[in-house]
């Protein structure tokens, strides 16, 4: 009895899961920069400070990065995504059909990743 249940456990751990998800996560940590120091950041129309700053990019979201400084035009950025390939592991698990789909998919967004780790984004002067 003790097997059946850590089996069925098990199971159902595996086919609510997704690849993507338990590999890579449903976030991803981008950094985003500026050669102007005065630089103001915004990510989604939130300030994150001037010149650097980290941000926790969920997957399933979309985001604008901009630069702003006063005499300048302001610059943004729509990070793109790609299809992460990992998903695909999902296939292993229950054929896709709750792996991919619903968790990679439809939950978490985990399917798919954020192109760049890494910004560089300057108002223009």
């Amino acid at each position: 009895m003790k097997k059946i249940l850590t089996s069925t456990l098990l199971a159902i751990t595996l086919m609510t899961s997704g690849c993507a998800t338990i590999f890579n996560g449903a976030s991803q940590t981008v950094n985003i920069r500026s050669n102007d120091t005065e630089a103001k950041l915004y990510v989604n129309e939130e300030y994150m400070g001037k010149n650097q700053a980290a941000y926790t990019f969920k997957k399933k979201k979309n985001y604008v990065i901009k630069a702003e400084k006063n005499g300048c035009k302001t610059t943004s950025i729509t990070p793109q995504k790609t299809f992460d390939p990992t998903t695909l592991l999902g296939v292993l698990l229950d054929w896709g059909i709750i792996s991919i789909l619903v968790v990679d998919g439809a939950a978490t967004g985990a399917w798919q990743k954020f192109e760049k780790t890494s910004y560089f984004i300057d108002p223009d002067c």
